[in-house]
């Protein structure tokens, strides 16, 4: 009986003509009761990181945040935040149910928070420093006195850049290059796309890198997501794409969510929702992977993630 009817039903029988007997009348309560909604049911909630502008973001992976609504049985809600900072601090308190984030970020939740791993996405990554193609630097002493477009600060991409250039002696009379930092990656492709950057650093695709020639006599060119033909002047070795956390308790519940969604790439459903996230699926996490992000390691050239979690 829907919740329409039932309430139909109470309205017709309460007519002052019928006397309903008290069973009768606890049923009715019962079965009107039954098919009201929940009122206290939870809203879980998958806070992704901020590396895109939070349309951008929450658009690409509404189909991910519906899926793992329907795997829990309970809705999901999308959250981002404008800086790292404000979603370390989030993430640090726990705020949401699942985190979608950069593999740097890893040991410190394992180590730290309530959060585990579920799989990681099959996508490596690589950070690249990169000119436009007609440009006439051809290494990085070469950016000299220049400006180069970076995403947010405390960004594995920004932490990389500041460690390629701390090694470096630049010519006399020359300055370091300014960095200037953007809440995330588009806001740092669109400033070089301006020619308000003579340089830009950001996070790309690393099985494309592990394929370029590593002879830096030979040009290394790719395009952008705009089009824009780069050259390639430095580049980090590939490491893990975006790894998905979740609460202890959401796996308690749902202690198959790894195995499905490592599965997602074995059905037409599973692979539509891959496409549409951008991703060729997800894989096992190996604790070996994230190694290099430990804080005793390259995690050390980041600006304090703890001091960023807590002020």
């Amino acid at each position: 009986m829907s919740k329409v009817s039932a309430f139909h039903l109470g309205l017709s029988v309460s007519r002052p003509s019928l006397r309903i007997p008290g069973t009768v009348a606890c049923l009715l309560a019962l079965l009107l009761l039954a098919h009201m909604p929940a009122h206290g049911s939870e809203t879980r909630s998958l806070g992704i990181q901020p590396f895109l502008s939070p349309p951008a973001l929450f658009e690409r992976y509404a189909p991910l945040r519906d899926w793992l609504a329907e795997q829990i049985g309970e809705p999901v809600q999308l959250q981002s935040a404008r800086t790292r900072s404000a979603f370390l601090r989030r993430i640090a308190a726990e705020r949401y149910d699942f985190v979608f984030t950069s593999p740097h970020v890893v040991p410190l939740l394992t180590e730290e928070t309530g959060y585990r791993p579920v799989a990681a996405t099959v996508d490596r990554l690589a950070i690249v420093l990169v000119v436009r193609s007609e440009a006439q630097f051809t290494q990085i002493e070469d950016l000299a006195d220049t400006t180069i477009a970076a995403p947010f600060e405390e960004s594995l991409a920004a932490a990389f850049l500041k460690y390629t250039l701390s090694y470096l002696e630049w010519p006399y009379g020359s300055s370091a290059p300014t960095v200037r930092h953007h809440h995330h990656h588009s806001g740092a492709l669109t400033t070089f796309a301006r020619g308000e950057a003579d340089a830009l650093v950001v996070v790309t695709d690393g099985d494309l890198i592990a394929r370029l020639p590593h002879d830096t006599t030979v040009q290394r060119l790719m395009s952008l997501g705009d089009g824009t033909l780069v050259r390639i002047i430095a580049n980090s070795p590939s490491f893990p794409g975006m790894t998905l956390l979740a609460s202890n308790d959401v796996l308690l519940g749902s202690p198959e969510l790894e195995e499905r969604l490592i599965g997602l790439r074995k059905t037409p459903e599973g692979q539509e929702v891959l496409q549409k996230i951008r991703h060729r699926g997800f894989i096992t996490v190996e604790e070996s992977d994230y190694r290099p992000f430990r804080p005793d390691t390259f995690q050390r050239q980041l600006p304090s993630m703890r001091d960023a979690m807590t002020h």
